[in-house]
């Protein structure tokens, strides 16, 4: 049985989004906490699929068959929770590779992976890994995860170094991870090498948290500042959705 408890797929862009249920970080500002579903289903869909307590996982063979009538281009593996704690999880690359994925890319806190893993997911067929580093400072780290980023750190030099393509993501949180923060990050990925991808995201306020939600503003001041590092830098632009997202597990009640 894998740990995937929704599957979502936008059919103009042939991207396919899994989500899994489990994590071996406890991060404060989660975005689980906010809707465990697809953010870019309709309000009234996430209303009626409810809490995934009351959805089962699914098993390969379910995953598969739900799979197969899509006509996936692009698939998006660990939307939530980690995947790398999913025993399942090489099968499931070997299922999407299969299916003749033009690309796949799997997003993972980096904490679990190690060289014979990236060696199986790279052989299994994973085409880019994006690394979700949240703080580069270990006590941050470990009061908004729950664990130290020493593996993360150490295992985002290995992918580089097995040759895999790699990119980074990181949330502003105002009183938390701040620009000062994020430009300790953009000096760690450059040396590994500046060329890599790294996109700042907008932390939106989760409830029972005490930092409000960053301004567009912070979010482009650390855009600059992780740019005298990096030479290839962005970040998300919120609104809703230019194509339709659907959910192809579980179906609304």
């Amino acid at each position: 049985m894998t740990n995937i408890y929704h599957v979502a797929f936008s059919e103009y862009e042939g991207i396919v989004s899994l989500f899994f249920i489990s994590c071996n970080f406890r991060c404060k500002g989660c975005t689980m906490k906010i809707t465990p579903w697809n953010f870019y289903l309709p309000d009234n869909v996430r209303f009626k699929l409810g809490s995934p307590d009351n959805t089962k996982t699914l098993d390969l063979f379910e995953l598969e068959n739900l799979l197969k009538p899509l006509n996936i281009k692009h698939a998006v593996v660990g939307c939530c929770g980690e995947p790398t704690i999913d025993n399942d999880l090489i099968d499931i690359i070997r299922i999407l590779k299969k299916l003749k994925v033009n690309s796949i890319l799997l997003l993972t806190n980096g904490y679990n992976l190690d060289e014979d893993m990236i060696k199986e997911l790279k052989n299994a067929g994973v085409g880019e890994v994006e690394v979700s580093i949240k703080a580069y400072t270990d006590d941050i780290h470990i009061y908004y995860t729950g664990v130290s980023n020493k593996r993360v750190l150490e295992n985002f030099k290995l992918l580089w170094d097995m040759g895999v393509k790699l990119r980074c993501e990181t949330v502003l949180i105002p009183k938390l991870v701040e620009v000062d923060e994020i430009e300790k990050i953009a000096k760690f990925i450059a040396s590994v090498n500046s060329s890599i991808p790294y996109r700042i995201d907008k932390y939106t306020r989760v409830p029972g948290t005490p930092w409000r939600e960053a301004t567009f503003a912070e979010v482009l001041e650390a855009v600059r500042v992780a740019k005298k590092y990096l030479t290839n830098v962005s970040y998300a632009k919120s609104g809703p959705p230019i194509y339709k997202v659907s959910t192809i597990y579980p179906k609304p009640s």
